[in-house]
């Protein structure tokens, strides 16, 4: 019975690999409003009906896909123990390293996404929803966390939060518009963390 359930999730995993694959294929070339789930189902070369095994639809689809590339493994574990992190610099740090990498190393697919969430209402709505929002409410609890220890001065979490979320994204826009010419690429992650930790965490002013 374990060995069916263990294997019949491995299948799940697998298929749910497969089709996430050639649904990005699909929408990098097609565009999401042109592609359909007959597009995808061909690319991955598995029948219609199996898609919708897993995915209710195409918008379900996108926001899975979107969901799969933007929130790792390791970013859940670090989100997850914000009660336990004491020490305001490594944690600030250790989201900055997480996020830049995850960034850099997909810049021109989530910029394609990203594109493609701005011209649709209804995605927009489920990406905001079911992708940011959760991370920036994490982020909040945070630095009120941090607030409520006096770690922190009394500031607007909300705003904080989107501030700093902004301008790990607009990093991540400017890493792949600049490409070679980058500071970002030139500087390297570990460089960058310490620079932009410092930042929102010191400020420019000197004390």
């Amino acid at each position: 019975m374990v060995a069916r359930i263990k294997r019949k999730e491995t299948i799940t995993k697998t298929r749910k690999r497969q089709i996430l694959k050639a649904a990005l294929t699909v929408f990098s070339t097609r565009g999401y409003g042109e592609s359909t789930m007959a597009d995808i189902a061909r690319e991955a070369g598995i029948g219609v009906g199996t898609i919708y095994n897993y995915y209710k639809n195409k918008y379900d689809l996108f926001i899975s896909l979107i969901y799969k590339i933007l929130i790792s493994e390791d970013l859940l574990k670090l989100l997850d123990g914000i009660n336990v992190h004491p020490d305001s610099q490594r944690f600030i740090n250790s989201l900055l390293e997480e996020r830049l990498k995850v960034g850099f190393e997909n810049s021109h697919i989530i910029l394609l996404l990203l594109f493609e969430v701005q011209r649709n209402a209804r995605l927009r709505r489920q990406y905001v929803h079911k992708v940011l929002s959760p991370l920036l409410i994490k982020i909040e609890e945070y630095i009120k966390l941090q607030i409520h220890r006096d770690t922190f001065r009394e500031v607007n979490e909300k705003v904080i939060a989107r501030t700093m979320a902004g301008a790990i994204i607009g990093s991540m826009i400017l890493y792949k518009l600049e490409q070679r010419y980058s500071p970002f690429k030139k500087s390297g992650i570990p460089d960058l963390v310490n620079e932009m930790g410092n930042f929102f965490l010191n400020g420019l002013v000197r004390r």
